[in-house]
Formats: C-alpha cells, sequence, structure tokens
C-alpha cells in the first residue's frame, strides 16, 4: 500500500511515497508558481504512478493552494488528504522511533505544522540529545528541544525570520540603487567587501549564521547551567549547506568549549515527521478499533 506524503511550503511543493510502516521513498518538489501550466494538472500527473491509497501532508501555503493540492490528489487517486497540524503533544512508537515530544507553544495549534513535524523527525533520529533544528526556506526557522533524562522531548520556543531570498528582496524594493543580488548572481561571502554585491551577500549570509549561532550559544548556556551537555545542531531547507562550515568552525571551536554535540545537514525532516506521524495515528486508530 503507497502512501503519499507532502510538504507544502510558501514556494514548492515536496512529496514522497511511504509504504504504512513509515519506510520513505523520497520522492521530488515543484515550484508553485514557476510554470503556466496549473498546479492541480502538473502535480495529478506526477502522482499518477504509484496510486495511492492515502495522502497526509502539512502546509503552510493559502488555501487556493491547498485546494488545488486536493484536487490534484482526487483526479490523480481518488484519494482526500488528511492535513495534519501542529499538536500539545506527540507520541509514537515502532521501530527505530519510540519517542514522545511535547510542545510547550502558549497555544500549541499555532506552532506552524512544518515546524512540528520537522521536530517529530529530528527527534526521532537523535533520541537522546537536546537539538537546535534550524531550517533556512522562505523564512528561518530555528527550534529548540529539550531533553532531559528519562523524559520526554520538549520543544521549549524558538524564532522566525525572514529567509536569505526575503532579506535580498527588502533590500532591493525598500532602497533606490541597492540591485537584488538572486539576480545579479556575482555577490559572494568575502572576508571584506569591497563592493556592493559582496556587500549584500555577506551581510545577509552573517546575518543568518550570526541568528543561528546566537540562539545556539543561549541555549547551550542554558542546558550548561543545569549540568546538561550542549545541543547538536540540525540544518535543514535549501540554504543548509552554504552554513554548515561557518557554523561548525564558529560553534565548535575545541572540544572543552563547543557549544554543539555536533552540526549535522539533514534532508526532508518534514516529509519524514509526517511519516512518523501518519503511521502514529494509524497504528492508534487500528489499535482502538481491534479494543472494541
Amino acid at each position: 500500500m503507497s502512501w503519499l506524503l507532502l510538504d507544502v511550503g510558501n514556494t514548492a511543493v515536496k512529496w514522497a511515497h511511504s509504504d504504512a510502516q513509515a519506510n520513505r521513498f523520497v520522492g521530488t518538489g515543484i515550484e508553485l508558481r514557476m510554470n503556466t501550466q496549473p498546479l492541480a494538472q502538473r502535480l495529478a500527473n506526477a502522482w499518477q504512478v504509484p496510486r495511492a491509497k492515502k495522502a497526509f501532508g502539512c502546509s503552510v501555503a493559502d488555501r487556493a493552494t491547498m485546494e488545488a493540492i486536493e484536487q490534484a490528489a482526487h483526479d490523480a487517486a481518488g484519494i482526500s488528504i488528511t492535513w495534519l497540524k501542529a499538536q500539545p503533544h506527540f507520541a509514537g512508537s515502532g521501530p527505530g522511533y519510540g519517542l514522545a515530544l511535547i510542545n510547550a507553544y502558549r497555544v500549541p495549534e499555532q506552532l506552524g505544522a512544518d515546524r512540528w513535524h520537522a521536530m517529530i523527525a529530528a527527534c526521532a533520529k537523535f533520541p537522546n540529545e537536546s537539538l537546535v533544528i534550524a531550517s533556512s526556506g522562505t523564512a528561518t526557522t530555528i527550534e529548540c528541544v529539550r531533553r532531559d533524562p528519562n523524559t520526554a522531548a520538549v520543544f521549549v520556543g524558538g524564532v522566525i525570520a525572514p529567509g536569505v531570498d526575503l532579506m535580498h528582496e527588502s533590500l532591493a524594493r525598500g532602497t533606490a540603487r541597492l540591485p537584488d543580488v538572486r539576480y545579479v548572481m556575482d555577490g559572494q561571502v568575502v572576508a571584506h567587501p569591497d563592493n556592493t554585491d559582496d556587500a549584500i551577500v555577506t551581510g545577509v549570509f552573517h546575518a543568518q549564521a550570526g541568528m543561528i549561532e546566537r540562539v545556539v550559544r543561549d541555549f547551550a548556556a542554558e542546558l550548561a547551567q543545569d549540568g546538561r551537555p550542549p545541543p547538536r545542531l540540525l540544518l535543514a531547507g535549501g540554504r543548509a549547506r552554504s552554513l554548515l562550515a561557518a557554523l561548525e568552525r564558529h560553534l565548535r571551536g575545541d572540544a572543552k568549549g563547543a557549544a554543539v554535540s555536533g552540526v549535522t545537514i539533514e534532508d526532508n525532516l518534514v516529509l519524514r515527521g509526517v511519516a512518523l506521524r501518519a503511521h502514529a495515528e494509524t497504528v492508534a486508530a487500528a489499535t482502538a478499533q481491534d479494543s472494541r
């Protein structure tokens, strides 16, 4: 049985296929607005094979985009989509991913579904560590998850800031003469920029890397006060690899003074979290049915 898993962002749709045991087969993705063909038609064509029996997804997109995706799932496989939102807590069990995660957001359901499912996947892979999950997409989000021995993991809070492209775009729109370097392609990160393109690219890069580093160091200091080891930093999203070297250099330091236990690139965290959540809820529903 094939399940269709969806991660619907602000600029793209990503998907994967999974079996009922949450074994994932990563698919592909498409830009939402970079094509004249209607979104529903493009997706329906892509989802013809394999023909899914169920669909689960999380979304931060607008209602019109979600309706087009729902139409595509109906046209391709005759199925509806179960949209998964953030929860007050998650509990899942199974080979390799038994975990409990508590959502300490003031209003848990207000948390972005993509952020929540990325944390589920991160905690499943690193179940015994405190984590900082930094995802660099349209927005840059940074989540702090505290793990104490013999307790559930707790999402204690996180930050949201404009992503790299939004920072570039805001400079171009808000000033008279600064270029949008997303389209110039000449700027690069250098130690001492001596031209405008390099100055913009370097400034935005430092804003992103510096923000992540600040959150990590503050969280690590908080953990250290309670005698806890430093967190692991997970980098996700389209800009993750460009940030890796700088963050490793600044955060790892020497072993004695390291602010993190490690820095790891993680692809498709949201899709992996959706798969785990779908599996957990399917198992729970079947168990409840059997107990009647």
